[in-house]
């Protein structure tokens, strides 16, 4: 957490090379916060850091416990589930959604909501889906364009100096590590309207869930709701910021708002040598999808929890580098998330 004054310089006249001592104006602070990228231990719940995440894109919803019928109409495949229309109507596209089939666990986001049907972008290997399956509680973050949350942030040192960044915004976020063997982190940036400090104890005793972040094993990649082989993956959120100054303010600024966003990311698939669709897809500038998640196993083969996700349904590939892992040809792929020719949501963060 930085503290930070804008330096006014006076220009006066005066013997040798000495300048005048400046003033100070303007008040500002920033800072990052660094979270293990993991759901909640219960099972759809918002993440300790859910906060963060909010703030960052803007939007929240949640949806519990739903259970497969087909009572209402609608037909079974392996990309098609049947709900009553009111338990249909709490999903969006976009969601991320765990169908629990009994060893036969499945992951995918919602392309599409009918009446009584989801439709989802990965087809199930397991076949057509079936009455009695529960689809587990989730909550997903979104993008908005309006009200992104204010946060303050406190830092406590020795239970006797408080640190404060007053009415931060969101500035940025970052998922990194998510590498095969590793362990994913979020690191958050934040701009605040000024600091404070002050002497001052603890008020609260913390407290803090105890779900394990997941290893990025049986974390798949898909593109195009294909599965893609690759070591690395890492998206970035870019938050440009106003400011609302007043002459009133004792410190100068009074509020702020996200004003534009930006989302971008690498990806490295390996190379092949029967295949070129890589390099089509950015010779002919083909939007693409990608989804990716991580899990942590419950001990039953095929069925799991504790997951994050995410999914970009507008990516263009930007540039298309080169790399090798141990001699090996990759493709080392920046993108740029989008929201499609609608404009539609650009990214999609689901925990379940």
């Amino acid at each position: 957490m930085d503290p930070a004054k804008e330096l006014l310089e006076r220009d006066l006249l005066g013997g040798g090379l000495s300048k005048a001592t400046p003033r100070t104006g303007l008040w500002s602070v920033t800072g990052t916060i660094s979270v293990e990228a993991k759901a909640h231990g219960t099972e759809g719940t918002a993440p300790e850091y859910g906060l963060l995440m909010e703030g960052t894109l803007g939007n929240t919803r949640s949806v519990v416990t739903k259970t497969t019928s087909d009572t209402e109409g609608g037909t079974y495949s392996d990309t098609v589930l049947c709900l009553d229309a009111v338990d249909a109507s709490g999903y969006t596209a976009g969601d991320i959604i765990v169908i629990k089939r009994a060893g036969e666990y499945h992951i995918s986001p919602i392309t599409n909501v009918a009446t009584n049907e989801v439709t989802i972008l990965v087809a199930d290997p397991a076949g057509a889906f079936v009455d009695g399956l529960a689809i587990a509680a989730l909550t997903t973050y979104y993008p908005g364009d309006e009200d992104h949350k204010a946060i303050s942030v406190s830092r406590y040192i020795e239970d006797a100096i408080v640190e404060k960044s007053v009415g931060s915004k969101m500035v940025s976020m970052a998922m990194s590590g998510f590498e095969t063997g590793a362990m994913a982190k979020f690191e958050f940036g934040f701009e605040g309207l000024y600091p404070d400090r002050e002497v001052s104890a603890i008020g609260y005793t913390p407290s803090f869930d105890s779900a394990l972040p997941p290893i990025i094993l049986s974390a798949c990649i898909y593109q195009d709701g294909v599965a893609l082989p690759v070591n690395s993956v890492g998206f970035s959120v870019e938050n440009e910021l106003g400011k609302i100054t007043s002459t009133c303010a004792a410190k100068g600024t009074i509020s702020s708002r996200v004003t534009g966003r930006g989302i971008t990311g690498t990806i490295d698939p390996y190379k092949q040598n029967d295949d070129i669709a890589q390099w089509e897809k950015f010779e002919d500038g083909d939007e693409y999808s990608i989804f990716g998640y991580a899990k942590v196993p419950t001990g039953v083969t095929g069925e799991y929890g504790d997951v994050f996700a995410f999914y970009m349904p507008y990516c263009l590939s930007t540039e298309l580098g080169e790399g090798d892992q141990d001699g090996i040809l990759k493709d080392s792929i920046t993108f740029n998330a989008g929201g499609g020719s609608n404009q539609d949501e650009e990214i999609f963060i689901s925990f379940i």
